[in-house]
């Protein structure tokens, strides 16, 4: 260990303020530079000071020193200030070699709203698909229906899965026209994706419609994602596909299926039959929930 380095560490041990940390923060040594921010993220309350420090921090020449303020930017997200330094500091980072760097300075700059739908929709372009992912949590965090859209058409499946969250997570009904797009699209998580977050938009009509067929999906996972779709159509759409589905193959599927006709229309006859069988289904929670679909049925067990 150097000397340098145990002179902070002894520095750090007496809490010591931003100017006296300075030297330490450019030192040529990069375990000395690494440390000085770990220090500083432990003894600064002048959080406004140490923002645009860390974020600077960022296109050290050091891959140690740039992973660590990649770590404390996620960690201080709470504490840190931000201000016209501290985005200078991460805008210029977004076209930085590293991937793992621009995508630090987008999700920072998005988490603390200091970013435009119109600056994320850019960003799309990113060759990375793990910056193209976080740029797709920007967009959902600035509720950016049509940017959403933008990125739906991704190459990679996990960055059209993240636009599906994404979609279901504002909650905006004009998302379910990029949803459907999602639930042909030819990866089955993505579909499952699509169709499941149509209970957080809406499943009109031609969505239940949608849903429906793909009660017959060879993946479960669709299937169950079709029923969560249905819970959340009109009832006379969704009775039939999902009383089809409590006899599916898969306990998910089942258990998706019965949860839907509990909580919505267990009072029909067809429905209150179909969950009296499901009380034999072998999964606890297919039981479970044919048992309060029963009773909000009225009908006695």
């Amino acid at each position: 260990m150097s000397a340098r380095l145990l002179t902070l560490l002894d520095l750090a041990d007496e809490c010591p303020e931003l100017d006296e940390l300075t030297p330490f923060l450019t030192d040529t040594d990069p375990e000395v530079r690494r440390t000085a921010l770990s220090v500083l993220s432990e003894t600064t309350d002048a959080w406004a000071e140490a923002a645009p420090i860390i974020a600077g921090a960022l296109v050290d020449v050091d891959v140690d020193v740039r992973h660590t303020a990649i770590g404390l930017l996620t960690e201080l997200l709470e504490v840190l200030v931000a201000g016209p330094e501290f985005d200078a500091a991460l805008r210029a980072c977004v076209t930085a070699p590293e991937p793992a760097v621009r995508a630090a300075a987008i999700e920072a700059l998005w988490r603390h709203r200091r970013v435009t739908a119109t600056e994320l929709i850019g960003w799309l372009a990113d060759p990375n698909v793990a910056v193209r992912r976080t740029v797709v949590g920007g967009l959902t965090s600035v509720d950016a229906i049509d940017g959403l859209a933008t990125a739906a058409a991704d190459e990679d499946q996990n960055v059209r899965i993240g636009v599906a969250k994404g979609i279901a997570a504002v909650g905006d009904p004009r998302g379910a026209v990029t949803l459907l797009v999602l639930a042909d699209d030819p990866e089955p998580l993505v579909r499952a994706a699509a169709l499941a977050s149509l209970a957080g938009t809406g499943c009109d009509e031609h969505a239940a419609a949608v849903a429906a067929a793909a009660m017959t999906d060879p993946t479960w996972q669709v299937r169950q994602a079709a029923a969560i779709a249905l819970a959340a159509a009109d009832p006379e759409l969704a009775a039939a596909p999902l009383l089809s589905a409590v006899a599916d193959p898969n306990l998910d599927v089942r258990k998706a299926a019965v949860r839907a006709l509990a909580e919505r229309i267990a009072e029909r006859r067809d429905i209150t039959t179909a969950l009296q069988q499901a009380l034999d289904d072998p999964d606890a929670d297919v039981r479970a929930f044919a048992r309060i679909g029963i009773a909000n049925s009225g009908k006695e067990l």
